[in-house]
């Protein structure tokens, strides 16, 4: 269940409204170049959308919709509250700032760079600063799902497990001990240690770990 419906739905439905607009524009330069659509007498203004349109689709939602997706499965797959809301919310409102810096420029022809950073196409100084804003909201959701997955106490899957249970007999072969050795795709995902009452004093004492998939020796007593 997802308790946090407002900030997951805020970010939706910001992207969405963006990505209309951006959809909206890009439609409007496809007219602009066909045969049916005559040229602008002002070049300035397709330029202005262009740069509007990659900057939406490049930074902004893309940004927003995995933000939100992150929130949604941290709180569905990990079945706890959201660690972190505030963090959540100011992540999302620098990412609406950051938007606001950068489209008033892009409007007043003032960064027509088609949304790249390279010279000589340069723009005004406050849209790279929106576009820095909307990255640092990325990068606070990327801390949250950090913390919230160590919160949780989520461990990763071992890479390796076993089909079958692991017998004395298979963990010996594992190890070259017994009468035949088996490959090392067989290994047990928990690790064990093998040990041997009585064995002669040339033999070493062997662990087999699942981890790496391979015997070392170990030394134990009795």
């Amino acid at each position: 269940m997802l308790v946090n419906r407002k900030l997951i739905l805020a970010h939706f439905w910001l992207a969405f409204a963006v990505f209309g607009i951006a959809l909206t524009l890009g439609a409007w330069q496809m007219f602009i170049r066909s045969p049916i659509g005559t040229w602008l007498s002002n070049p300035e203004l397709y330029y202005r959308s262009l740069t509007a349109h990659g900057t939406v689709m490049g930074y902004v939602f893309p940004t927003l919709v995995a933000m939100a997706f992150g929130y949604a499965i941290s709180e569905s797959a990990l079945q706890q509250r959201l660690v972190g809301v505030r963090w959540a919310w100011a992540g999302f409102w620098l990412i609406v700032a950051g938007s606001i810096m950068a489209v008033i420029p892009i409007a007043m022809g003032r960064a027509s760079v088609l949304y790249t950073f390279y010279p000589p196409l340069i723009g005004n100084v406050f849209y790279y600063l929106g576009v820095v804003l909307v990255v640092v909201g990325s990068w606070i959701w990327v801390a949250l799902m950090s913390i919230n997955l160590r919160a949780s106490g989520a461990r990763p899957i071992p890479a390796r497990q076993c089909r079958s249970p692991c017998s004395p007999t298979s963990r010996a072969r594992i190890c070259g001990l017994g009468p035949r050795s088996a490959p090392r795709s067989s290994c047990c995902s928990r690790s064990f240690r093998l040990r041997r009452a009585s064995r002669p004093p040339s033999m070493p004492a062997w662990r087999a770990s699942s981890s790496h998939g391979r015997c070392t020796p170990s030394s134990i007593s009795g």
